[in-house]
């Protein structure tokens, strides 16, 4: 198993390919303009794949022991590598064999041997490709005016999180954030000052994320945190930095002075853990609603965890 990692801002390509002088020639071709990691067969390729998510893939169509097209298949069934471009390598002219290659998802295909000239052209292509369907992706799945995660991002990441807490067996907390009376504030100062209300929560919630945390804007004045390996007990303490944290935050009204207003948050939790577990992502949203519910009947500006006992502030309200 041959690798140069990623040591720059290159693109990272990876080769898989069981002919060790094809293989070798196209590391010496590509090192020049790219990081190079290379496998010489399915086993070791898949291994690189999921370690280090290349940018793009160069596939032999046919592995010691395993077809290139169930390689692929493979690729596409993980979270981490199903978006990476992927490039056949074939000596195979058949059509139907490469129209099938094509039909699996392959971005292309190149036949062996190939000219240096062709081969950078497509890798380039294809890396091309793949970065304007990468940023098509990130605004399709982000908020406009915060920056953060959507609605439809975050259905996408709360299933992932779930199957990875199901099967390495580890907690997943929910916290829904509302910001308090946010009618109210564009009512009375308009929306301009209401949006300024939002991105100070946005903000607040930002500082608070740990790297393998996930935010999103779920709605108008509801914001949606995913913590990992966090109970709902360790997330109420995130929870609760939030709501003090805000309290301190100052919001402009349009002409540039302070707006006659405090920033408060109602928080609900809910967890998924091993002693606790929860059936579906739908009954885990459904607690953590439900406690949210329970944070506004009881006056808001507070965090409730679902399943215990609520208790007042800490702070009195501004």
């Amino acid at each position: 198993m041959e690798r140069r990692g990623r040591t720059s801002e290159r693109s990272l390509l990876l080769i898989i390919e069981d002919d060790a002088n094809v293989r070798e020639s196209l590391v010496d071709l590509l090192a020049a303009r790219f990081d190079v990691l290379a496998a010489p067969d399915s086993d070791a390729g898949l291994e690189l794949a999921r370690e280090h998510r290349p940018d793009l893939i160069l596939l032999d169509r046919f592995l010691p022991g395993g077809d290139g097209l169930a390689v692929l298949e493979m690729l596409q069934r993980e979270s981490r590598t199903e978006a990476v471009p992927v490039i056949f390598l074939t000596g195979d002219a058949d059509e139907a064999t490469l129209e099938r290659c094509l039909e699996m998802g392959a971005v292309d295909f190149i036949h062996k041997p190939a000219s240096a000239r062709e081969l950078l052209a497509r890798i380039d292509r294809a890396l091309r490709q793949s970065e304007q369907q990468r940023r098509l992706q990130i605004l399709a799945q982000t908020d406009g005016l915060t920056g953060l995660a959507n609605f439809r991002a975050l259905t996408i990441r709360l299933d992932e999180e779930f199957r990875r807490a199901q099967r390495y067996q580890y907690p997943l907390s929910v916290v829904i954030i509302d910001l308090d009376h946010l009618k109210a504030i564009n009512d009375g100062m308009g929306h301009d000052v209401g949006n300024r209300a939002i991105l100070a929560l946005a903000a607040q919630l930002k500082n608070e994320l740990r790297e393998s945390d996930f935010a999103a804007r779920f709605g108008g004045d509801e914001f949606v945190a995913l913590l990992p390996h966090q109970t709902a007990m360790e997330a109420a303490v995130f929870a609760e930095r939030i709501r003090t944290g805000l309290r301190a935050v100052g919001v402009q009204k349009s002409d540039g002075r302070p707006a006659p207003f405090g920033l408060s948050v109602s928080v609900g939790i809910a967890d998924h853990t091993f002693e606790g577990p929860r059936e579906d992502t739908e009954s885990l949203m459904k607690a953590a609603d439900a406690a949210l519910y329970e944070a506004k009947r009881e006056g808001r500006d507070r965090v409730v965890v679902f399943g215990r006992p609520t208790s007042a502030p800490s702070a009195q309200r501004h």
